[in-house]
């Protein structure tokens, strides 16, 4: 007989507790959360990893449309800060559950993360912006990519995702998996465009909604897309400088001290200086410059007297 170890650990999250592993609770009290974990299911986490992961997906939501996919004897489970995808920047997190058990299984592997936008009744398909890989979270058997759909779903046009991945060394592929994306709430907008030559290039800005009054670190990423416009596009290879001013057009567009340019870092990702000195809503007016100083995008301004290329933001 299987004998199973029980770990009582008080987690106190604030609302209802989050089990990715089949614990829910109805009650927002501090219950303990319990792990049940037969001792010699070896293909499955550790109690200090498996304590790990709970305590990651809390921070997340189940998304509606791409969690739940039945592999042989396993679920994989993908989660997100919502559980309905929005336009911009997203990260998803990927995990493979035993079924039966609801237990976290280590030997996992996602890859080869293409999304895809069908348009309208013409049926024109492109990607979107894309990491270039998935990423492990901390050692756990936790895969993480980002991307960014470029607008809502509607009635006329979906999304639909497809992925690799082996568990346990059993390669499985999932296609078309349709879901929804829907638009950004107060007309917020985190990805702006330009040409250059003969490519588009996609600024998508990183996690707006953590923005607060005072100096903010901005990141974004550059994408560009490539000859086939349904592959991810992935970062740009070129480097960039990103010079942006916020300012607040329901306030006389009125700006800020103390703003640095978007660098690129070693990751590939750019990342600056913003002030925001109260909140409401903003406008980052972009100038996008090469690395020799000339101007590639948002050299014309607009009525505001800034460039009329531009994030907006809401605090």
């Amino acid at each position: 007989m299987k004998k199973s170890l029980y770990i009582y650990v008080f987690l106190f999250i604030g609302t209802a507790l989050f089990a990715s592993c089949g614990n829910n609770s109805e009650d927002p009290d501090d219950s303990p959360l319990v792990i049940n974990i037969p001792e010699d299911d070896d293909e499955c986490c550790s109690y200090d990893d498996e304590l790990a992961m709970r305590r990651l997906f809390a921070d997340y939501q189940e998304v509606d449309d791409l969690s739940g996919i039945i592999f042989e004897k396993y679920t994989i489970r993908v989660y997100a800060r919502y559980a309905t995808l929005r336009v911009g920047y997203t990260e998803l997190l990927f995990a493979v559950e035993k079924t039966a058990t609801n237990q976290h299984v280590k030997d996992i592997q996602i890859s080869d993360f293409v999304p895809v936008m069908t348009m309208g009744a013409m049926g024109m398909k492109h990607s979107a912006p894309t990491a270039n890989s998935f990423s492990k979270i901390d050692g756990l058997p936790v895969y993480k990519i980002w991307f960014a759909p470029l607008m809502a779903s509607d009635e006329n046009s979906f999304w639909e995702l497809s992925l690799n991945y082996s568990v346990k060394g059993s390669v499985g592929k999932t296609e078309n998996l349709r879901f929804n994306v829907v638009a950004q709430p107060s007309g917020n907008t985190w990805i702006k465009s330009f040409k250059l030559i003969d490519r588009t290039y996609y600024l998508t800005l990183v996690n707006a909604e953590n923005f607060q009054t005072g100096i903010n670190t901005i990141q974004a990423y550059i994408s560009r897309t490539g000859e086939n416009k349904v592959l991810p596009y992935y970062d740009a290879s070129e480097e960039f400088v990103i010079e942006h001013t916020p300012t607040m057009p329901d306030m006389g567009n009125h700006s800020s001290p103390g703003n640095e340019p978007l660098i690129r870092q070693e990751s590939g990702i750019y990342e600056g200086r913003l002030n925001l000195s109260m909140t409401g809503l903003w406008n980052i007016h972009l100038v996008v410059k090469d690395k020799n100083g000339n101007i590639v995008a948002g050299g014309e301004n607009d009525n505001s007297g800034y460039s009329n290329l531009y994030w907006t933001i809401s605090i």
